[in-house]
């Protein structure tokens, strides 16, 4: 069992905010295999992605190639989560930006992505994410 299997099935329930600065930036609710992670602040969010692309942009082949890792990091991630019945949902500013695992039903996105395991719920969201 994964780390991220692990964890999924390890919270049942509850909600949990992260502050940086006394500034709300995380919000992540655990109920019934479900997990949903609503972004605050999204300066937060895209620096936590750019540090976890461990790199700064320089250029656009830089971008592409940090792109196409993170892409294959989330699709293997989402998969696993799919086989364990479980989903995490990435919302911002109340809306569903991206659903992950068991009850992600992509359309167009699964062309994108590579995996059926991935939806892109609002591409605007996402795109004003930085993602």
């Amino acid at each position: 069992m994964s780390l991220v299997t692990a964890l999924g099935e390890m919270l049942k329930s509850g909600k949990v905010t992260i502050s940086v600065n006394n500034i709300d930036a995380v919000e992540v609710k655990a109920e019934n295999k479900k997990i949903n992670i609503s972004a605050l602040d999204k300066n937060f969010v895209k620096e936590t992605l750019s540090a976890a692309s461990n790199k700064k942009s320089n250029g656009i082949l830089s971008q592409v190639n940090s792109a196409r890792n993170n892409l294959s990091m989330l699709k293997d991630v989402a998969e696993e989560l799919s086989d364990s019945g479980l989903t995490v949902t990435l919302s911002y500013k109340g809306d569903v930006v991206v659903t992950m695992g068991s009850e992600a039903k992509p359309k167009l996105s699964s062309i994108l992505t590579g995996t059926k395991a991935i939806e892109i719920n609002s591409p605007r969201k996402l795109v004003e994410l930085g993602v």
